[in-house]
């Protein structure tokens, strides 16, 4: 079998074949790596004529597009249909909104099917003789925040939903602190409030805490729902006080970490509580009641395949504790659609209907939670956090087999952070996949996270350009890089973002090909600029050079608050003698800190000799007035440095060494913003609005 071949169809096919290291080597990368990639795109080459076949249906040119009936465009481009038509050809065209026209087709390259250009954004319809196709027609960029405060600067706090602290919250924060939080921070001027995810994680396993690995990003987490904004506060007492749950909700609540493995059956056994109770006969507030009967009659086969999944997840871990994977399951639970699947699913559907109620639940509270930002005054309200991938041991991955990478891990390649790479245990849609489905799997994701929200930060985002996938028990040194159609997939979130007016955030932090952040924008996506990344060899960046169109932060969650970057929080007590490892680290972050505030000193915010490592409230405060007078129409503050405290929400590369996912809040949400000082910090960024001032 010719090693040759084999990387001739990798490039066909998108998978790149060679690699640069973080030292400017170039690596070759395995055959056997290669084959293990091609084959979970669809393209077996593990034998001559397997890589014969594979490589014959790549050159045979089969359009996607003719297949799925789909395809994309922008808003003045003209559209080419893969049919056959002369120019001059009557074609039907039914706009989104349900307009029909009647257009003329020009002549077109090598005699395809060619239309003019749309006016207007929307997934409109072509109907021809040779049926229907979708032509998803994207505005020229995504809605940006320039554009929805008319072209003002404005700024928005970033909290971790779990961390903030509200009543009967059992120890794991909710929406009900995000709307808290919310309002308070409108109040003092913010426009947007960003968060962590609320991907569905899996019910039966409270140690799988991470928001960044979910079991699906369809749907939600309903440990974050807020009941009392959807069912009557009294019917929650009511349940708190007959299942006796309200000393240990008490107790849990007052930990400063969120004990997951405690707080979650206590948590799950309150919400199964109210479903119980809204199910009551004679249940006093019908109206709700209605709501939810709808919304299960309703359900959709996406969200039953995900009810069911969860009730069969837990029924296997009992049975088989060691059956995470469904892949583990008994054989005729692995497909979805199997009889007994539906079986099992018949038999539990008292369960079934409960799952579909904290989807519902979970829902209804965060729609409220967005509507209590936006009559605050914000202009964005909430920003939902999107992963880069799910957990291919979950829902997602069991209800859609055919659309995920199986046998692929999303990671990253070796650089100076990490020298052995890294490989997340996450996996994420075939490219092959979307092009043949039209797309649907990415757009049901957007559409998921973009729902209650005024906004999207799309985690790793140049993971819609390529992505580093490891094969199955490899090194991530043996990883590859893989194409995804990235002009299809920025189309269709420039279009998403326009139906739901939402501005979209993406996470471009790291190593990025050359010219991927004016790429990025290009589409109105904002990338990130992080205070302590924005260096030269000169220095840091002086505000006023920052790129206006991305959003501006002194910190992020996987990096130490500022407070604790200048105490030298982060720093591991094992690492502070040189002698064990030949660095001295509290050297060189005494270094650091000295060209820091020489920084603050250029920009004209601080005088005088930097504060000792101990005082760490000048620091804070000049952190924030640096990024305030950056041109950065947005700037986003996590909640850690406007509190001015020193806790890491997550150190990567970390799982039990770290408390990682679990820090929260001291004080209640609806109290954090009260403080003089927190909002002597927020007054550098906005002005309180007039009557809340």
């Amino acid at each position: 079998m010719s090693d040759d071949i084999l990387r001739q169809l990798a490039v066909k096919a998108g998978v790149a074949s060679h690699w640069t290291d973080q030292t400017g080597a170039e690596r070759a990368v395995s055959p056997d790596s290669l084959r293990a990639i091609l084959l979970a795109l669809g393209l077996p080459a593990d034998s001559d004529a397997g890589l014969r076949n594979s490589l014959s249906l790549m050159e045979s040119g089969v359009n996607a597009a003719a297949t799925s009936r789909f395809t994309t465009a922008r808003v003045g481009q003209k559209v080419g249909l893969p049919l056959a038509a002369p120019g001059g050809t009557a074609v039907e065209v039914t706009l989104e909104g349900g307009a029909h026209r009647i257009v003329t087709s020009e002549e077109g390259y090598d005699g395809a099917l060619t239309l003019p250009a749309f006016d207007e954004p929307g997934y409109h319809t072509v109907r021809t003789s040779d049926g229907d196709f979708t032509v998803a027609t994207a505005p020229v960029r995504c809605i940006t925040f320039a554009d929805l405060n008319g072209g003002a600067t404005g700024y928005g706090l970033a909290a971790q939903i779990y961390s903030l602290r509200t009543g009967d919250d059992g120890g794991i924060g909710n929406f009900a602190g995000v709307a808290e939080l919310g309002r308070k921070a409108a109040a003092r001027g913010a426009d947007a409030l960003a968060i962590s995810p609320v991907h569905a994680l899996y019910g039966a396993a409270p140690d799988h805490f991470s928001p960044y690995s979910p079991s699906t990003r369809l749907f939600y987490n309903p440990l974050h729902a807020d009941p009392t904004a959807v069912l009557p506060n009294d019917l929650l007492q009511d349940v708190i006080a007959r299942a006796g749950l309200g000393d240990e909700m008490a107790r849990l609540s007052s930990l400063r970490q969120v004990d997951w493995l405690a707080a979650t059956p206590l948590r799950q056994s309150l919400l199964r509580g109210l479903f119980d109770a809204l199910r009551e006969p004679g249940f006093a507030a019908e109206p709700v009641r209605a709501d939810f009967e709808r919304a299960l009659a309703e359900a959709s086969p996406l969200l039953k395949s995900h009810a069911i999944f969860e009730v069969l997840h837990a029924a296997q871990l009992r049975r088989n504790p060691g059956a995470w994977h469904w892949r583990d399951w008994d054989a005729t639970y692995r497909a979805p659609d199997s009889p007994e699947v539906a079986a099992f699913a018949a038999e539990h559907d008292d369960e079934v209907a409960h799952q579909i109620f904290l989807q519902w639940l979970t829902g209804r509270s965060y729609g409220e939670a967005q509507r209590a930002c936006r009559e605050a005054g914000m202009k964005v309200g909430l920003i939902a956090d999107l992963a880069i991938g799910m957990d291919g041991s979950g829902s997602h991955a069991w209800s859609r087999q055919h659309e995920v990478l199986g046998g692929l891990s999303i990671g990253a390649p070796p650089d100076y952070y990490a020298a052995e790479g890294q490989s997340w245990g996450l996996t994420t849609f075939s490219p092959r996949g979307l092009a043949a489905s039209g797309f649907a799997p990415f757009i049901e994701t957007l559409r998921a996270s973009l729902r209650y929200v005024g906004g999207i930060r799309i985690d790793h985002v140049m993971g819609m350009s390529r992505l580093w996938l490891v094969p199955e028990g490899a090194s991530a040194l043996d990883g590859a890089y893989v194409t995804f159609p990235s002009e299809t997939l920025f189309r269709l979130v420039a279009l998403e973002s326009w139906r739901h007016k939402a501005i979209v955030i993406g996470e471009d932090l790291g190593t990025l090909p050359d010219g991927f952040r004016d790429y990025l924008r290009e589409q109105g996506v904002a990338g990130l600029r992080v205070l302590r990344f924005e260096k030269s060899e000169h220095g840091y960046v002086p505000p006023e050079h920052w790129d206006a169109g991305a959003a501006a932060l002194t910190t992020t969650h996987d990096l130490v608050p500022t407070a604790g970057w200048w105490a030298g929080a982060d720093l591991d007590p094992a690492d502070l003698d040189p002698v064990d490892d030949g660095i001295d680290h509290q050297g060189i972050r005494a270094w650091d800190r000295g060209i820091l505030w020489g920084a603050f000193q250029q920009a004209d915010l601080v005088q005088g000799e930097r504060p000792v490592p101990q005082d760490t409230a000048p620091v804070v405060d000049a952190a924030i007035r640096y990024i305030a007078k950056t041109p950065c129409t947005l700037k986003l503050l996590p909640i850690e440095d406007a509190l001015g405290i020193e806790t890491q929400p997550n150190v990567p590369g970390t799982t039990t060494e770290k408390p990682n996912w679990r820090h929260r809040l001291a004080g209640d949400a609806a109290a954090l913003l009260d403080d003089p000082v927190v909002q002597r910090r927020l007054a550098h960024l906005g002005t309180p609005r007039e009557d809340e001032a």
